[in-house]
């Protein structure tokens, strides 16, 4: 009988058809039915005809057969799920509410139909909502707004969100970048207190590792403002450290696709990982010596001004925090005609018409905008 079935089923029954408990073995074979259709629906808190109703019947059941979508998909989908649902009937009910004893050969043709059954979920795949979910997230054209987050979130079953959480964490380098965060915040906020300390763990020790510039990009723009907070300090403190270091080496460099197409100026590689932090900063334990950093390089060299006004604007200082020697510096960039300071000014002082930056900086951005025109004017 063993070398007839799968391994799974063989070890349910094995202890029972072995002392030639024929009955218990055939009660044996439901319960591993059940609970494994438990483990893959997630439908945790039925049994019986009720569980086999949710997982594989109706029109929206948790475990698929096939795509079950043309009229042959659904009616095999139907058939196995009325099979299961027959052996639940039949035996189940039978051996729970009777007493009643199979022979040998009465279990073995009951268990080998059941082992029959449960490759026909095998065969497929084991397709079930998660699958689905899981395809859906991973389309490049698929963009989940707040309001679609909180109804996808009712599709997946309460004891397979966080499997679902883990391997959308596990597999983040995979994740196409759009609008997840919606989803994945919500994910974990649903999650228990118990269960959201078990993955900060997970998220912890893969940190601690990583060494994947992606995975580390892709942990920043989906998986951090659930979770920096509540994973390890040593982990924070490692992922801060990357953040700086990348900051402080970031700089514009120039780029070409190919040996045709002209050069353009982009981000070099090591400051890419700071870039998606920008908006974070204020997480760290260090956002200190960043924004000094961010403030030191707004005087350094032309490629390391393009690196930080095109994505650290938002953490230049204040005009009445700039000390003289700041003030006297920016002074003389707008009158040398640096375009990149004339852009930073414009919304303060040609918008708002904020009265510090105008009487601060406002006759040498006049005389930043007027070279800058002529420059235009000559190019054209």
């Amino acid at each position: 009988m063993e070398n007839k079935l799968r391994e799974d089923l063989w070890k349910s029954i094995q202890a029972h058809y072995e002392r030639n408990d024929y009955t218990e073995s055939v009660r044996d074979a439901i319960f591993h039915t059940s609970e494994l259709l438990r483990e893959l629906s997630g439908i945790d808190d039925k049994d019986g005809t009720t569980l086999i109703n949710e997982a594989l019947l109706g029109k929206d059941p948790s475990i698929l057969v096939n795509k079950n979508e043309t009229t042959t998909e659904r009616d095999i989908q139907q058939g196995i799920g009325f099979a299961f649902k027959g052996i639940m009937q039949s035996v189940r009910n039978l051996i729970s509410h009777e007493k009643f004893t199979y022979t040998q050969n009465e279990a073995e043709a009951i268990i080998l139909y059941i082992n029959y059954l449960l490759n026909q979920v095998d065969h497929s795949g084991g397709v079930t909502k998660i699958d689905n979910i899981m395809e859906l997230l991973y389309d490049e054209d698929f963009t989940c707004s707040e309001e679609y987050a909180e109804l996808l979130l009712k599709e997946v079953p309460v004891k397979k969100r966080y499997d679902l959480l883990l391997k959308l964490f596990l597999n983040r380098e995979r994740l196409p970048q759009h609008q997840l965060r919606y989803f994945i915040n919500q994910l974990y906020s649903a999650l228990s207190k118990t269960t959201k300390a078990d993955f900060c763990k997970v998220v912890s020790k893969n940190l601690m590792k990583c060494k994947d510039d992606k995975s580390l990009r892709m942990y920043i723009h989906y998986f951090m403002d659930a979770t920096y907070l509540e994973i390890d300090k040593l982990a924070q403190l490692r992922l801060e450290d990357l953040v700086y270091k990348s900051i402080k080496n970031g700089e514009f460099e120039y780029y070409s696709d190919d040996d045709f197409s002209p050069a353009e100026m982009r981000c070099n590689s090591k400051g890419t990982l700071g870039t998606w932090l920008n908006d974070r900063i204020e997480l760290l334990s260090n956002k200190d010596n960043i924004i000094n950093t961010i403030s030191e390089k707004m005087f350094s060299s032309i490629n390391e001004q393009k690196y930080v006004f095109e994505y650290f604007s938002c953490y230049f200082k204040e005009p009445s925090s700039f000390t003289d020697r700041e003030i006297k510096k920016i002074k003389q960039q707008l009158t040398d005609g640096n375009a990149l300071f004339q852009g930073w000014l414009e919304v303060p002082i040609d918008v708002f018409e904020n009265k510090e930056y105008v009487d601060l900086f406002g006759e040498e951005y006049a005389k930043c905008k007027e070279i800058n025109a002529q420059v235009e004017e000559y190019s054209l």
